[in-house]
């Protein structure tokens, strides 16, 4: 279900650190590895004769930069890797076809993904290993993932925050129809310029949610067809006024909105033409925004009943409570079996105030965004005329964060999937040139 940039530890900083001291004394040409090999086993319960065929990736710590190779017979090959610390992950997409072939015993009646990272691998002169081996773990893929996340609005033309045109699309990567009714969509504790209160959050079996509005609908009113989208916006209109401001998108047509009456500053007005979420289903504190009016908000998408929801464990935010009761905040505890999809978020530049708001085992990485920027969810392949998204529970890997779209007067465009950023095999695969000044 769900790119980012992770912290050192203070055993892989040390190990960066002595390579450094240890490359001005004896330094190595073009500071590289040569070669470096990964091999990948699949995981427990598939057959002896199965190998992984996937895409490995290798993402610096320090720049972010990705590296990718093709695995052959289980083992991806990258040559003149620059030196840094590293997550190394593998991912690859299988159909329930393939899923019965490769694993009789295992095997259900829906696609699969298989994934699996190394964390914290250290390459330089004071590291003399090249050879590494990664296991992976598989889940069955989400069919509704968020393709689409626009947190952080944009400026108007007084370079003022414009903060009211916020949107994610949601998007059908199965091969059946699936519908929206009743689906409930909220907000994880936190956002992505800071990281989560929450103690421990990443190794955590649930997900702590401070906003919950819901998607209507009796059962069958709002299909999504395979390989289609719905767009959900704070405020379903057009935002582009050459008066007010440009760099912007138009919601005017989206499928659901997220009006609120009373809240006029959030949601100056409500389009007749677009059904409204139900809001407020669950809040943290009194005090607390509306879905979708935070800054960088950590979208998540799951099913349960309402007598579910109304029994979930109510967790204090620690702190919260230091004025009074009043203004303390309790967040919901959405069990992770209940979770459809979800996106960790991370803003461009503010690594340093870094951390997880969501499970590692839900999603391993963090998704860019900023304002002015949209986190695209990558194209993984194609089923006939039908795209299928990447779904690796690692944003760092499945999203692109896209910027140019809104610079020079051009727009966002909604259930757009056309960009050459998130096509299959964009970039250079091996070694990103651009990492060489790592």
């Amino acid at each position: 279900m769900m790119k980012k940039i992770f912290f050192l530890s203070a055993t892989a900083l040390a190990a960066v650190l002595a390579m450094l001291s240890c490359n001005k004394q004896n330094p190595v040409a073009n500071n590289t590895v040569p070669d470096i090999t990964v091999s990948v086993s699949l995981p427990d319960g598939f057959s002896e004769d199965a190998v992984f065929e996937g895409e490995v990736t290798m993402v610096s710590r320090s720049t972010s930069q990705a590296l990718t190779a093709k695995a052959s017979a289980g083992t991806a090959r990258f040559q003149g890797v620059p030196y840094g610390v590293y997550d190394i992950s593998a991912e690859l997409s299988v159909s329930k076809a393939d899923f019965k072939e490769m694993a009789p015993e295992l095997a259900g009646e829906s696609d699969v993904q298989i994934s699996g990272i190394l964390k914290e691998v250290v390459l330089g002169p004071a590291s003399t290993q090249t050879a590494f081996s990664l296991t992976t773990d598989w889940n069955v893929a989400s069919p509704l993932v968020f393709s689409r996340i626009y947190n952080f609005g944009t400026l108007n033309l007084a370079g003022k925050a414009y903060n009211i045109d916020k949107y994610v699309e949601i998007f059908n990567n199965s091969s059946e129809v699936q519908y929206l009714d009743g689906l409930y969509i909220g907000e994880a504790w936190g956002s992505a310029p800071m990281a989560s209160t929450m103690p421990e959050v990443d190794k955590q079996p649930v997900v702590y949610m401070q906003r919950i509005s819901r998607i209507p609908g009796s059962g069958k009113d709002y299909p999504v067809q395979p390989g289609k989208s719905v767009v959900i916006a704070q405020n379903a209109k057009n935002h582009i006024d050459a008066t007010v401001v440009t760099n912007t998108v138009d919601l005017s047509a989206a499928d659901f909105e997220c009006y609120v009456a009373g809240a006029a500053s959030f949601f100056p007005s409500d389009n007749a033409d677009v059904p409204n979420l139900t809001p407020d289903v669950y809040q943290a504190g009194s005090f607390q925004a509306k879905l979708m009016v935070t800054q960088g908000f950590i979208p998540v998408l799951f099913r349960a009943t309402e007598a579910e929801v109304e029994a979930m464990t109510k967790t204090l935010v620690p702190g919260t409570d230091a004025y009074g009761a009043q203004y303390a905040s309790y967040v919901l505890e959405l069990p992770a079996a209940r979770v459809i999809d979800l996106v960790d978020m991370m803003r461009t530049g503010f690594e340093s105030r870094g951390g997880k708001h969501v499970p590692n085992t839900m999603d391993a990485g963090f998704a860019k965004i900023n304002q002015q920027s949209v986190a695209a969810r990558k194209i993984s392949h194609t089923v006939g005329d039908r795209i299928v998204l990447k779904d690796t529970n690692n944003s760092t890997n499945d999203f692109v964060e896209l910027t140019s779209e809104q610079t020079d007067g051009a727009h966002l465009k909604t259930r757009d999937y056309s960009d050459a950023r998130i096509q299959p095999g964009y970039g250079p695969a091996g070694v990103d040139e651009e990492a060489d000044g790592e």
